[in-house]
């Protein structure tokens, strides 16, 4: 890793050999955080323009279903919600449909919709978990006008916090600043849209035998999902729609004692 390109945005940046010490500023630091986000999984990227929608008259049973189960006002009562199908099916344009009626949601004094993450297979932003955590926090601190100061000061004080282990960001960039808005029942709850979990594949491991690339791919995609289970032990103002292929060690996690709360 070139140490030039990562603190390219920091500010008053001193080094003490072998100690480096860095600084972002306070008007910096979400700047900081979107230029290490995967911006192409987000639903609205230019990436993926125009985004899969449902046509019309499709895929209406299970997108009445979806915003049945989430609500608008309270949240749903189970803070997870997953959506299988085989290939073809059009998860992803369920995803995008659901997503773009949250945006749209009139009535309402906040927007619904907290973040999404489009996985897909060929692409080295969103193929890996590698930007998920940091890519989430980012649009959680721009739809929840409360986070963002907390997140800001997360970045601020440790810029390196985005290049430690995912499990680590969760705390530092997620949990840390929810608990640090306060009062928790007062926000409104968000959605997060997860789609095409299966697509996360752990591209750098591409090269391995075709067993162990099928093992690293099942270890990685449940690492995701002990993620969103981690956010909501939390208790936050947070659901999630996970959409994936049902794969047999996804089905099986997902049905396990720890998610069957």
């Amino acid at each position: 890793m070139s140490s030039v390109s990562y603190f390219k945005n920091a500010k008053n940046f001193v080094a003490n050999n072998p100690t480096f010490t860095t600084y972002v500023s306070g008007t910096d630091a979400l700047q900081f955080l979107y230029e290490h986000s995967a911006t192409g999984a987000m639903h609205d990227s230019e990436e993926r323009f125009p985004p899969p929608m449902c046509h019309p008259g499709t895929r209406e049973a299970v997108v009445v279903r979806i915003t049945d189960w989430y609500g608008y006002q309270q949240g749903p009562g189970k803070p997870i919600m997953w959506v299988h199908a085989p290939a073809g099916y059009g998860k992803t344009a369920v995803a995008g449909t659901v997503s773009k009626m949250l945006e749209e949601t009139v009535g309402l004094d906040i927007s619904p919709l907290g973040a999404t993450f489009f996985f897909w297979r060929t692409s080295p932003e969103r193929n890996s978990p590698a930007r998920f955590i940091i890519t989430i926090a980012y649009q959680l601190a721009m739809s929840i006008p409360e986070l963002a100061p907390h997140v800001e000061s997360a970045v601020k004080q440790n810029p390196m916090i985005l290049r430690k282990a995912l499990e680590v960001q969760l705390f530092k960039l997620i949990v840390e600043p929810f608990k640090a808005v306060g009062e928790l029942k007062d926000i409104p709850k968000r959605l997060v849209i997860i789609d095409g979990l299966d697509e996360c594949i752990n591209s750098e491991q591409e090269s391995r035998v075709e067993k162990k690339y099928a093992e690293d791919q099942e270890k990685v995609q449940i690492r995701v999902l002990e993620l969103i289970h981690t956010l909501q032990s939390h208790r936050l103002p947070l659901s999630f729609l996970i959409l994936s292929r049902p794969e047999a060690w996804i089905k099986q996690h997902i049905e396990s004692k720890s998610f069957n709360s």
